[in-house]
Parts: structure tokens; sequence; C-alpha cells
């Protein structure tokens, strides 16, 4: 029997498990950076934190959760997203009673959608939020350590900001009804999703990918006109803000999220190589959110970035991790080549060790795992305690005892330790 991982299920190794805790590395020394704090939550929770927050008609809640009933008949789902986990958490472990509350989380999220490049239905995130502020910097705050985040990540590739504004909860309201008549009007040319969402959840029409329903949406009414003055007053200080700190966007009006809970700053970091699935990171505000879930009613604002598709656009870096090969010649060293091998590790250099006991083929290996040196082992290294020390790069080699020998791979040992 030959079991295979479940459909939509990918295991990590080797190059793409490298670049992932590469890009891991680089979200954490920039959160931190930014003082935002890590948080870890439970890969299940109470089903109730998902339904009602994310839209009893989203399409995440009718068609792509994971939920089940554990054995007291309780219903659990594997979470589908990470910012209400967040903010359950922080409301749970009392993370808001000093305010603004800033954190930041990497784990794996689980939608059942249907597999296709960059999206599994086991998937990894990265979230940051801020929790307690209003403020157009909080927004442009994240906007900005998105970028930083795609910049470091990304450093040959182009990305584009979009953003927009879904106003307040009134105007929201208001768009919604005006876009369910303008959907009517148009039900028949529309697909069949669409015209499914018409009346309960007419948003997420602006965000189809059928090319019939882009074309009708082209003429539907923009939000902008519905605006609030403080929504309004709100978006534009956004906007000034990001061109005052040199990052330049689109203004998109018909960019929607795919979740109920959004309101006012809506964005996307988008990269045309990755065909339909083009969105790196997206977020924004959800004012409304922590109070529906528990807490005080406080605002919130964030964002979440895809971690496979960023690992698709990363280039790939050689592994300088394997850069000494230990050889033994002969079996007869084994105590010797232990003995070494612990002593070596305990310096902080990298070594590996094939158990091929065959110079040419452990040779042969070392070449093709592009280690930088081989240290060889025979019996004239067991008797003189020394060790034969090759140059892969030009097939130089020459012996050394333990001391010489540490001190002619130092600057390896600094680059392991670094």
């Amino acid at each position: 029997m030959k079991i295979q991982p479940v459909r939509g299920t990918h295991d990590l190794f080797g190059e793409e498990l490298n670049k992932t805790k590469i890009i891991e590395n680089i979200i954490r020394k920039i959160a931190n950076n930014f003082d935002f704090n890590e948080i870890i939550t439970p890969i299940f929770e109470s089903s109730d934190l998902f339904i009602k927050p994310l839209g009893e008609h989203s399409d995440v809640v009718l068609k792509e959760m994971y939920t089940f009933n554990d054995r007291n008949n309780s219903s659990l789902t594997l979470r589908p997203e990470y910012t209400t986990p967040i903010i359950r958490a922080a409301i749970s472990n009392r993370l808001l009673e000093k305010l603004p509350t800033k954190l930041f989380a990497i784990g794996s999220m689980f939608r059942r959608e249907r597999p296709q490049k960059g999206r599994f239905r086991q998937f990894n995130q990265m979230n940051f939020e801020i929790l307690g502020s209003d403020d157009a910097l909080a927004d442009s705050e994240l906007i900005l350590i998105a970028k930083k985040i795609l910049d470091d990540l990304l450093l040959d590739k182009e990305f584009k900001l979009y953003i927009n504004s879904l106003g307040d909860r009134d105007t929201l309201k208001a768009y919604k009804k005006g876009l369910t008549n303008f959907f009517n009007k148009y039900k028949k040319d529309l697909s069949i999703d669409s015209q499914s969402k018409i009346d309960q959840n007419p948003l997420r029409i602006l965000d189809s990918k059928e090319n019939a329903d882009i074309k009708i949406c082209k003429d539907a009414p923009l939000i902008s006109k519905l605006y609030s003055y403080e929504a309004s007053k709100q978006f534009d200080e956004v906007k000034n803000l990001l061109s005052s700190s040199g990052i330049e966007f689109i203004q998109d009006n018909f960019l929607v999220r795919g979740l109920d809970y959004y309101c006012k700053t809506v964005f996307e970091f988008k990269n045309s190589d990755l065909g339909s699935q083009d969105t790196l990171i997206g977020g924004g505000r959800y004012n409304g959110l922590v109070k529906a879930i528990g807490g005080p009613d406080i605002p919130g604002v964030g964002w979440a970035g895809g971690i496979e598709r960023i690992t698709l656009l990363k280039e790939s870096k050689k592994n300088e991790n394997l850069n000494c090969h230990l050889i033994l010649i002969d079996e007869k060293v084994k105590n010797y080549g232990i003995e070494t091998l612990k002593k070596l590790t305990e310096k902080g250099l990298s070594v590996y060790f094939d158990y091929k006991y065959n110079l040419k083929k452990s040779l042969a290996y070392a070449n093709k795992k592009e280690a930088k040196f081989a240290i060889i082992i025979g019996e004239d290294e067991l008797k003189g305690k020394s060790y034969t020390l090759k140059d892969l790069n030009n097939s130089n080699q020459q012996k050394f005892n333990f001391n010489a020998l540490i001190l002619k791979l130092s600057k390896w040992i600094i680059l392991m330790n670094n």
C-alpha cells in the first residue's frame, strides 16, 4: 500500500524548506525592528469564532472551512485565517489592557479550496495586527512593514500596491444595497457563482475572476460616492502618509477583501508572475471585530501574507551549511571519527558524514553536496592524531593537528555562528 499526501497538501523539505526558513527568519527580524510581539494560537478553535465574523455567506464559511464535532459534540474548525484567532488570544490572555497591542504570527491555515499554483488546502501564512488604534498612521505603518518584508525577500521581483477604502459600516451597508440593485440588472449575464451572491454577498462579485463578471463590474457603482466625511478624510490621510514615505500605490475603486469584517482601508500587494493567484499580501481595517469576538470596542487593522506564494517567487540560495565533509577511509577509524565529529560540531562547524568508508565514493558525494572541504581520516591520521584537509575547490590538501585545523577553518566557523 502506497499512501500519498492528501490532495491540496504538500511536504516541506530540501530547497523549499530552506527558503521557508529564510522567509520566517526575515519576518521575525523585521517584526522585532517594528516592536511586534509574536503569538502562536492552536490550529483549531470553536467554530463560532469564524462563522459570524468571517461572514455566514462568505465562501470561506460556506464552502472552505474544515469543521468537525469532537467527542463532546462541540463544533471545532481548523483555522482558515489568523486574524480572529489572534484577537481571541489577545482577549483570552488580557493582552489588550495596554494599547495599542502589536502582534504577529506565522502558522498553518486550512481551507478546502481547489488546489492551484501557490494555493494549497493546508498553507502557511504570516499575519501582522495592530489592535487599539484608529490612527491612519497604523494603516500606513502596516503597509510599510509589508513592503519592507517583500523588498527584503524578493530583491529582483516587482510588485504593486493596490489600495481602496470600504468606508464605514453605514457606507458598506448602503453600497451592498446599491450593488445588489446593479447586479440584478445583469443577472442572466453573470456567472452561476456570482448569481448566487447578488442578494447575500454582492461585494464578492467585484472580486470574481470570470471574464463575464469582470466586464460587468467595470460599470458597477463606486463606493467612493458614498463615503462619510470621516471615512474620506482618513483614506486621504492614509494616501498622504504613503506618499510621504515614498510608497507608490494604485487606487483600485473595486478592491474588496474576501471576509466580511473589513471596513475603511483595504490593500493588496500583487505580483504578475503568479498568474490569477497574484496577491502576496492583503489586509485592511476591521473596526468592530474585536467587540464582535467578545472584547472591548476597539479598532483594529492588519494583514496576512501567503508564504508559499512568496516561496515560489524567491530565488534559491545555495546551502552553505554542508561546508565540511568528514571522510573515514576505513571502519577501523570509527572511534577517532566520531570523536572528531563531536569536536568539530562543538566548535560551531557544519559537518556531514556519509558512512561510505571509501575515499573515491565519499569525495564524489562531497562534490555533489557542494562541500567546501573534505576532512579525511585513515590509519595514518589515526596514528599521528592528525587530519588531512582537502580543499574541494582546488584539490589542494594538507595535514593538520586539531588546533591548526580549526584555525584554517576559522572563517567558516565565524560564518556559521553568524
